[in-house]
């Protein structure tokens, strides 16, 4: 079974994230170079193996989440922030 098929078929949400460039580069190629592949599809059977092997490590899927995921980068809590380079600290000063 095309596995690219499959995931056409089911609901989809648009989602936005920043990747490496070499990265978007190597996936860009190969969605060019294979047949019939889209930069959707090789990322949705990239998360779905990703997924199933977090999944088989925690030995069953995870379970649903407690609460919404808050939006953007993770923000560093204030008492374990890590330290500002000397450098930075010399250019704002």
């Amino acid at each position: 079974m095309n596995r690219f098929i499959y995931l056409r078929s089911q609901k989809r949400q648009r989602m936005t994230v920043s990747l490496p460039t070499e990265l978007l580069e190597r996936m860009r190629d190969a969605a060019y170079w294979t047949s019939g592949t889209t930069m959707a599809g090789l990322i949705s059977s990239a998360i779905e193996d990703l997924l199933h092997n977090l999944e088989s490590q925690n030995g069953r899927p995870f379970s649903p989440r407690l609460q919404d995921l808050k939006p953007g980068r993770p923000r560093a809590n204030k008492t374990n922030r890590a330290p500002v380079s000397e450098d930075i600290q010399t250019v704002s000063n």
